[in-house]
């Protein structure tokens, strides 16, 4: 399905600006959700050796619990994230601050409220997690004390997941994959500690969790709160209707963590009524635990989408979506690819890893080839969802998470496992896949009337989007004999589009100065300069000039006259071109400057600020 619509994705080769802000930021995202996962796996492998099967099974039975906490936690971040890069993308530096300041504000508050309610009433929360204090009264005790060390860092762990994706809009996804690393490391040596030194038992363990989580959260927030940066904390800008527009961007979220705990405890009922032996219980177990850590790429992927959908969607700029569109989409087809052949091929050795037995070994190797197979599809599925969600089509994204992550594998589950028992559900992972698959050609046929095609047809935008490609013109420049052959297009684009000779004038000489500076003084890092891309819109009785490059952070709204050297005649050409605009917004974001110019374009107008 999606190989035919983007087979042009995946032959271009060209690295432009925003597949290098895309590619860049995907790794950072899945490299630091994989670390994320990859602590709790340790935090298992410590209690389990070190503190006995009691232990470990009281913080293994506290995931459910654990998942109201990120599901509130996401409900939030997802609201904010989506917001945030819909003003970012406007150049709203001031109202995603606001936004994102209420945020943090309500996931504490709401972390305050979770933690005292698991002081007031445990018992219930407990046997929400299936544990009692009368059936199992060793393993409530464990379970209590490690619910007690772990709620110290709820509200850490609730503030990182809103803060995260903002601190790699602005440009700190080094920053933010080294706090995975840091959390990763302080947690299994706080564990370490707990378990060998302290002998604090599970509360220990749940301590040494929140410790870690805190450690995190000083870190981003220090990197969010440094001395020029550009994210501040503050809620003047915050308006009432925001609130209730975050509400709507984060509640598709909170379906789809709705409908994946729903999904779990149906599938391990159907498990444990059709299961023939333990072995196909523990080849379920395998085939769980390796699909988290397989999430990890479609998470990295789609959240990166997210963000820079939202940004380009907010913009109306149409190309530049859908530039995202088939550059992540791609991507996440060839990730899927090699997920599938490494997985696939590697099988037998990823069972033996968890078991010796020859029974259960043979099932988990059908088990993983399911799993394997299933990832064809996830992984773009996932991005392809997010993509949507970035666009705000939330009314098809809770209807494609329901079915995604709880109709389409349960049925599945249930169909597979009468007709051929264990093997049947541990197949189903992938028969679910191929049913929302064929669900997503039809939503896509329904709405455009005929079986799609081509990347448009995939995008889901209205028709008038953007505006026509009259209304429209793209360009890009790498040297200056580039930057004077724009300079020509953008004048003569304007006139064509009813500017005056004066406002056509300042638009390209708006062009050719800043372009010219980033192609002669921009740095990226010490490798040559990545030129410039622009696109001129014309729209409301305004002509509007965007322009994108991948250099080193520069802010001409707030460049100052001692700020010039280095700069082509001593930044004049700056502050003319800040001078006649008639508005200007920037933004930086994935490492990209992003600069946006105004000007009114009737013939009658004497626009600008003489």
């Amino acid at each position: 399905m999606i190989r035919r619509a983007l087979g042009e994705a995946g032959g271009k080769r060209r690295r432009d600006v925003i597949s290098k802000m895309f590619f860049s930021a995907s790794i950072a995202m899945i490299f630091t959700v994989l670390v994320g996962t990859a602590a709790q796996f340790f935090d298992g492998i410590i209690t389990s050796r070190f503190l006995g099967n009691d232990a470990y099974s009281a913080v293994a039975l506290f995931g459910p619990l654990n998942g109201i906490f990120l599901m509130l936690a996401s409900f939030i971040a997802s609201g904010n994230q989506i917001l945030c890069a819909g003003y970012i993308g406007e150049g709203k530096k001031n109202a995603a601050n606001g936004v994102c300041s209420f945020c943090v504000l309500a996931g504490l508050l709401a972390a305050v409220l979770l933690i005292l309610l698991c002081l007031a009433v445990p018992d219930p929360l407990l046997a929400y997690c299936g544990v009692t204090r009368e059936a199992n009264p060793v393993l409530y005790e464990n379970m209590l004390s490690y619910m007690r060390g772990y709620l110290f860092g709820v509200p850490a762990l609730i503030a990182v997941q809103i803060i995260g994706p903002i601190v790699i809009l602005d440009n700190g996804k080094r920053l933010f994959s080294a706090s995975a690393l840091v959390l990763c490391a302080a947690d299994v040596a706080l564990d370490l500690v707990n378990a060998l030194v302290l002998h604090g038992g599970t509360f220990g363990m749940g301590l040494a969790t929140s410790l870690s989580l805190m450690i995190q959260l000083v870190m981003l927030a220090a990197f969010l709160l440094r001395r020029g940066g550009r994210s501040r904390f503050s809620l003047g800008a915050l308006q009432p209707k925001e609130m209730a527009e975050l509400a709507k961007a984060g509640f598709p979220t909170l379906v789809q963590s709705l409908a994946i705990s729903l999904r779990d405890v149906s599938i391990n009922r159907l498990n444990l009524l059709f299961a023939v032996s333990t072995a196909a219980i523990v080849a379920r177990g395998v085939q769980y635990d390796f699909n988290m850590v397989l999430f990890c790429i479609s998470d990295g992927i789609a959240n990166t989408m997210v963000s820079m959908a939202g940004i380009y969607h907010s913009a109306s700029d149409k190309v530049g979506l859908r530039r995202v569109f088939t550059y992540g989409m791609g991507l996440s087809a060839r990730f899927a690819a090699v997920t599938f052949a490494a997985v696939f091929l590697l099988a037998p050795q990823i069972a033996g890893f968890y078991t010796a037995d020859a029974q259960t070994a043979s099932l988990s190797v059908f088990a993983i080839c399911c799993m394997a197979l299933s990832q064809l599809a996830d992984i773009p599925i996932c991005v392809y969802i997010n993509y949507l969600k970035g666009i705000r089509k939330h009314r098809v994204v809770i209807l494609l998470n329901v079915m995604d992550r709880f109709v389409f594998p349960v049925a599945s589950a249930a169909a597979l496992a009468f007709l051929f028992g264990s093997k049947g559900l541990l197949a189903s992972i992938a028969l679910g896949k191929l049913l929302l698959s064929g669900m997503i050609l039809l939503i896509l046929c329904l709405k455009t009337g005929r079986f799609p095609k081509s990347a448009e047809q995939y995008m889901l935008l209205p028709e008038r989007f953007g505006g026509s490609s009259a209304e429209n013109l793209y360009g890009s420049a790498f040297s200056i004999e580039d930057v004077l052959r724009e300079r020509q297009r953008v004048e003569e684009f304007c006139l064509k589009s009813g500017s005056d000779a004066k406002s056509a004038m300042r638009m390209a000489l708006f062009l050719e100065e800043m372009a010219g500076n980033i192609v002669q003084h921009g740095k990226t890092g010490g490798r040559k300069a990545s030129g410039a891309e622009y696109r001129l819109f014309v729209s409301d009785g305004r002509i509007c000039l965007t322009l994108r490059d991948y250099n080193q952070a520069f802010d001409p709204t707030a460049w100052r006259p001692a700020d010039s050297a280095g700069l082509s005649g001593g930044g004049t050409g700056i502050r003319m071109v800040m001078a006649l605009a008639e508005e200007v917004r920037y933004f930086n974001a994935f490492n990209s400057n992003n600069l946006i110019l105004w000007l009114n374009t009737a013939k009658d107008s004497h626009s600008g600020k003489n």
